[in-house]
């Protein structure tokens, strides 16, 4: 996909240890944004989905993949720090 529109950005799509929600939100919007226009939008979506990738990929969050019946195959960090702050 050397046409992305993201080649070279990858810190707006995936979130680092302790990111805040409001830092999240912010992050996403911006990378939704860089997909919105992206010319790869569609395959990289499904690349994602078929490989039921962590982070942010062809417009869509782990949440909204999951909700398409396409749940990352491995547990992202945020998920579980995520579970830790609910149980607490």
């Amino acid at each position: 996909m050397d046409q992305a529109a993201c080649k070279g950005r990858t810190n707006l799509f995936f979130g680092i240890a302790g990111e805040r929600p409001e830092r999240r939100i912010r992050r996403e919007e911006s990378a939704r944004k860089v997909c919105a226009d992206c010319p790869v939008l569609l395959p990289c979506r499904d690349l994602a989905r078929i490989n039921r990738e962590n982070g942010f990929w062809g417009g869509e969050t782990e949440e909204e993949r999951a909700a398409a019946g396409h749940a990352p195959r491995s547990i992202s960090r945020r998920s579980v720090q995520e579970a830790a702050v609910r149980a607490s």
